[in-house]
């Protein structure tokens, strides 16, 4: 049995509080946590950026989490990018992406001779978890859980995050194209 999907349109909207937003949208997260690494003793206090897009029905993700002793301080960035499942409903977002990774850093050895920088790089495998409660359809906050195995280590973080959405198209009007609920043919 084949299921039919509804034709994609890329500007169909829904109308929540007397707002227009698009339901087909690019989202930008922005936070800060904490991670473990197995090259490291301390618990890493870490910041990220993470862009969300999408091509036709297909979701992306790009993001960089800088990490190190303190907020500020970076002994470990790491670059991805992913494919992912997003489920999206006027309360929540959920997303789940799977990628690869590329990561660069500083570690300190201790021998005879004193301390000394060691640098790395390399690529690896990456996911994230993402569960977000929105305050309202195009903003909100939640919490993201995301891994890395690399052949230089393995991570394993949480983080909190603000959710920033491309949704919103403005106020409702006496005719909205875009709404199929009030399009009914």
């Amino acid at each position: 049995m084949i299921i039919d999907k509804p034709i994609y349109d890329r500007q169909e909207e829904i109308i929540n509080n007397g707002k227009r937003y698009r339901i087909h949208n690019n989202y930008l997260c922005l936070g800060g946590g904490f991670l473990n690494s197995s090259i490291r003793k301390d618990i890493q206090k870490s910041i990220n950026v993470d862009y969300q897009f999408h091509i036709r029905r297909q979701h992306f993700q790009t993001g960089l989490v800088i990490s190190g002793n303190a907020f500020t301080g970076n002994n470990n960035s790491q670059l991805h990018i992913g494919y992912g499942l997003r489920k999206e409903t006027q309360k929540i977002n959920l997303a789940f992406f799977i990628g690869i990774t590329g990561v660069t850093g500083v570690q300190t050895i201790s021998d005879s001779l004193g301390i000394k920088p060691l640098f790395y790089d390399g690529y690896g495998a990456y996911s994230s978890i993402q569960l977000i409660k929105k305050i309202t359809y195009d903003m909100g906050f939640g919490v993201e859980f995301f891994g890395e195995i690399s052949q230089v280590q393995n991570i394993i973080g949480a983080k909190m995050i603000l959710f920033f959405s491309s949704s919103f198209r403005g106020n409702k009007r006496n005719f909205n194209p875009h709404v199929k609920s009030e399009n009914k043919r």
